[in-house]
């Protein structure tokens, strides 16, 4: 009997119905989203009734083909879709509409499980972070340095973006995303002709040194992951 139902959790086919039923719960609270008339809120609640019942047989099956059922839920991502399984049963009433609709968002993140490929990229993400903290620690140092000479160089003459360290600090954030970060620094660069240097040189070290160096970071943990696989 378990040889059985774990011949039907690893069948491709019943993996793509699987995905199937959680694109579906996802179309259905994007759906949830718009205005829609009381015959169509029906229909999309007998959906999640439906996607809700299916999840939980779909578990069902998952923990069933398991060998050493004690083992089920000490796999992380078993754990995880037990998790959101269970929240989908809880009933909604009251105030905890808003709560359970949330919930119910998540149930898209179930196609990370399903699919190896994007759980093997997401468990390498998740080794990566240790490594990445470091880069992080050296990017907020810059980020420090960086806001609180522009707080002291340009407060006086743009007092909206530079007042003090924690503005200095969110402009700095928009600067380093390349979101119009042009409409900061001309600003200054007509009050400044230098102030090009102050901005281009965080640019180059935050937005292009500091992502490569977290790109080759998980690129290095991937293939590593890949070896010892």
């Amino acid at each position: 009997m378990i040889y059985k139902f774990n011949e039907i959790k690893d069948d491709r086919r019943f993996q793509s119905i699987v995905i199937s039923i959680i694109l579906l719960s996802s179309l259905l609270v994007g759906f949830q989203t718009y205005e829609i008339s009381n015959n169509y809120i029906n229909i999309v609640i007998i959906l999640d009734y439906f996607v809700t019942i299916f999840f939980l047989f779909e578990l069902l099956i998952r923990f069933l083909g398991e060998e050493k059922k004690s083992f089920f839920l000490k796999d992380r991502w078993n754990l995880f879709d037990t998790i959101i399984v269970c929240a989908s049963l809880i009933p909604v009433t009251g105030s905890s509409v808003l709560i359970l609709r949330l919930l119910r968002i998540f149930r898209i993140l179930r196609i990370i499980s399903i699919i190896p490929e994007l759980k093997e990229l997401v468990e390498a993400l998740l080794q990566s972070l240790a490594r990445c903290g470091y880069v992080m620690l050296i990017l907020f140092i810059i980020l420090y340095i960086y806001a609180a000479i522009g707080s002291i160089l340009f407060s006086t003459d743009d007092p909206a973006r530079w007042a003090d360290l924690g503005i200095s600090l969110l402009t700095l954030i928009q600067v380093m995303t390349l979101s119009s970060w042009e409409t900061v620094m001309l600003p200054m660069q007509d009050l400044h002709p230098w102030a090009f240097i102050y901005f281009v040189s965080f640019v180059f070290i935050t937005a292009i040194v500091l992502l490569n160096l977290v790109i080759a970071v998980l690129v290095d943990v991937v293939s590593k992951s890949k070896i010892n696989k």
